[in-house]
């Protein structure tokens, strides 16, 4: 399996990497930079005809976005479509697929209804993929268990499909990663900015250390978490009273698919 990120999970780099809206790009000559764009021909004419090395991934914020101009330009750049309402955009994703010889391309899904959907056809397609996002609803969270379900028992997923991939080499390995990484979203790894060149506030917590122990301090139920440590508490921010244990029920569950695994082997 590949895996398309801008920077390895938990592989801290010496600047964080900067998330910004294209027209940005000039105003920060000296970081690796991931670029968002709505336009992939704009951008394309504002980067020139070979991509910038700082360049780290590509996201395209609109699927209806044309994608012709990104299949003979960039060969290899590593491209993230952002898929913002699985439901009504599944249909998009076919016409998607002609970037794929050219790039490696990743499907950042938001966890709202359609999700396990777009992650059966976006597998299909050969697309890698990824959940994000913080807090959902108990029925979205249905549904992400079932693309847990297909992810670890269907044997023609060839696509990593995140946190679940990195957080089985995780257990497999016994490697310190967190949620906060692998998702990019710790603030030391990638930093997301404002049209206006700010950090984003709600993006997460600007030191994770300090955000685990307020949560310790005030009693929130990661106090007796087994899973505190791959998680980070991702699944309490923004509401600190939010619901978690169906999301961390997932952990569980990727352990329990690990241990099927090494039974059915030995």
């Amino acid at each position: 399996m590949s895996h398309q990120t801008p920077i390895p999970p938990g592989d801290h780099p010496e600047q964080a990497v900067f998330s910004i809206t294209a027209a940005l790009f000039q105003a920060f000559p000296d970081r690796a930079v991931i670029l968002c764009t709505a336009d992939p021909a704009a951008t394309r004419t504002l980067l020139g005809p070979a991509v910038p090395s700082r360049v780290m991934l590509l996201q395209v914020t609109d699927l209806t976005a044309d994608l012709g101009p990104l299949v003979h330009w960039g060969e290899g750049l590593a491209i993230d479509l952002l898929m913002a309402d699985p439901a009504p955009q599944l249909r998009l994703l076919y016409r998607c697929t002609e970037v794929l010889d050219r790039h490696p391309v990743r499907v950042t899904i938001a966890l709202l209804p359609g999700a396990a959907l777009a992650v059966k056809l976006l597998v299909s397609l050969g697309f890698s993929v990824r959940l994000a996002g913080h807090q959902t609803t108990p029925e979205v969270i249905a549904e992400i268990r079932e693309a847990l379900a297909g992810y670890l028992h269907n044997s023609t997923v060839a696509q990593p499909v995140e946190p679940f991939h990195s957080l089985l080499l995780t257990f497999l390995h016994d490697t310190p990663l967190d949620l906060w990484s692998l998702l990019e979203r710790d603030q030391a790894e990638v930093l997301i900015l404002n049209d206006h060149g700010e950090a984003v506030p709600d993006q997460g917590p600007a030191c994770l250390t300090t955000w685990c122990e307020r949560l310790l301090t005030v009693g929130a139920e990661c106090r007796d978490c087994l899973w505190l440590a791959p998680c980070g508490a991702y699944f309490k921010w923004l509401r600190t009273d939010y619901d978690c244990s169906g999301m961390t029920a997932l952990f569980a569950e990727l352990r329990a698919g690990l241990a099927a695994f090494d039974a059915s082997r030995a």
